[in-house]
């Protein structure tokens, strides 16, 4: 194979058309890098945004922090996007940059193979691809995940998964049951508590939950910021300079703000007027342990007529509903699982494979490790977007996607402009950066003593320990003394 040749105008293959996919696609274009393409299993851009469709669904960061930086978002109806919304804004964004070209839809990938030089990408199909990068963007919260409950097939109403909400099923006058209490949970129990005739809510942890001082936008102000781009952009950058200093703070160690949150979220819950369900609506973990959850009005629904939050642990499901431990019987017409996704699981349903013939699965059995979240030793030109210890529990995702995203390109410049050819992580240097990872968990509020999906197979976040400032500062600029390079 003719390096030369190859890394003149490399081929990039990018793995999914999410929020990053995207990103990817629009960087590479900047770059005047047009040989690429991406492979999305999906029949549009969007990602989670495309396949979440429920009722009540909205970001929980303000929705100007959520803008790409240099697509500042005038639409925003109110502080917090809704669901459609956002997924309107990035079909918009790959339009516009002329990424929506590029995407292969309904191509759903299930290996990707180190072969000599190249990687052999190769999908359901059996279709193979050749690329000189892959940049994988598939996301965090990709794969619905069921609960495992004895009898969950013999449900005879309508049940699904929140994340493949079935739109068919009528809702109003019905009874329904959602089972989980997360962020897709508390959205879920907002927007249908009215609309049913019954609705309970099947708890086994309670969360704890801060207001998050939403408001609509005025047409006049939209019209503002539609005239000048730069407002909306400045909103943007005060909007993660907020949760910056207060939420990214709290989670990483410091006290002060942590004192803050905690007052927020029990003043939040002292609206709860019944002493015996405020005080099964109170965690018993600290806050930040689990992904703290924002809504102002997840406590008045909740307390409204005909809705019930089941404490009782569920023995198994029934034709007619669930089944809770006490013996009762909760009939349904609608059973909807908030039961979250196989979350940060990276190689689920894909198969990768180095360059030594090693699974990058097997590898991470125990635990996902890459080189500043979007590199991994022994798979050179193979990089990740929102990969391993990503700050995901910290910050919002396009702002890491774009600041991994400018790593990364520094070394696709290097591949094109021919200084190598291929480049992977050092073994040492990437067991070092996680060596400083793991130093850095003991101040965070994720190891305080609950169990959620932050957590991998030895209890270990999956999450950046430290603060926004120090994530830039770490993702700066490649230090080439990481990497096996060749030319």
């Amino acid at each position: 194979m003719n390096s030369t040749t190859a890394t003149a105008t490399p081929r990039v293959l990018i793995l999914g058309a999410g929020m990053s996919g995207i990103l990817a696609g629009i960087k590479l274009r900047e770059e005047g890098i047009h040989s690429f393409e991406i492979l999305e299993m999906g029949d549009s851009v969007g990602g989670t945004w495309r396949d979440n469709t429920y009722p009540g669904l909205s970001c929980d960061v303000p929705a100007h922090s959520y803008d790409y930086s240099f697509e500042p978002n005038w639409r925003w109806k109110s502080l917090y996007a809704e669901g459609h919304e956002i997924h309107a804004y990035f079909k918009h964004c790959a339009d516009k940059y002329g990424v929506t070209a590029h995407v292969r839809f309904g191509t759903r990938v299930n290996s990707v193979q180190r072969e000599g030089a190249e990687w052999i990408v190769t999908d359901t199909d059996g279709v193979r691809r050749r690329a000189d990068i892959v940049i994988n963007c598939l996301g965090v919260l990709v794969h619905p995940k069921d609960p495992e409950i004895e009898g969950l097939q013999t449900f005879e109403g309508a049940r699904f998964h929140s994340a493949r909400w079935d739109h068919r099923v009528p809702l109003d006058g019905r009874r329904i049951g959602v089972i989980g209490t997360g962020s897709t949970a508390v959205q879920i129990t907002v927007a249908l508590a009215e609309r049913a005739t019954s609705f309970k809510m099947f708890q086994r942890t309670a969360q704890w939950v801060c207001p998050n001082f939403d408001v609509r936008r005025p047409g006049w102000l939209r019209a503002l910021h539609r005239i000048f781009p730069r407002l909306s952009w400045a909103a943007g950058r005060f909007q993660n300079f907020l949760l910056e200093s207060t939420f990214a703070q709290a989670v990483v160690g410091n006290k002060t703000m942590k004192n803050l949150l905690e007052w927020l979220a029990r003043r939040h819950l002292s609206q709860v007027k019944d002493p015996v369900l405020r005080e099964q609506l109170t965690p018993r973990f600290e806050i930040g342990c689990r992904r703290l959850i924002f809504s102002d009005k997840f406590y008045q629904a909740i307390q409204a007529p005909g809705v019930e939050l089941v404490t009782e642990a569920i023995e198994r499901i029934e034709p007619k509903g669930i089944r809770t431990r006490d013996g009762r019987l909760h009939e349904l017409d609608v059973m909807v699982c908030a039961t979250g996704f196989h979350a940060l699981d990276y190689t689920r349903n894909l198969v990768i494979t180095g360059e030594h013939g090693q699974s990058l699965g097997d590898q991470w059995s125990q635990g996902a490790q890459a080189l500043r979240s979007v590199a991994i030793s022994g798979f050179p030109n193979f990089f990740m977007i929102v990969g391993p210890h990503s700050p995901i529990g910290n910050f919002s995702l396009t702002g890491i996607s774009e600041i991994q995203m400018g790593y990364i390109m520094k070394l696709v410049r290097m591949i094109r402009r021919g200084e190598a050819s291929a480049m992977a992580p050092l073994p040492h240097a990437q067991t070092q950066y996680n060596d400083y990872i793991r130093e850095g968990f003991k101040n965070t509020a994720w190891v305080s003593g609950c169990s959620s999906w932050y957590l991998d197979a030895n209890g270990l976040p999956r999450m950046y320990p430290y603060t926004p400032a120090q994530y830039r500062r770490d993702m700066k600029e490649p230090d080439l003394e990481e990497f096996s390079i060749v030319a």
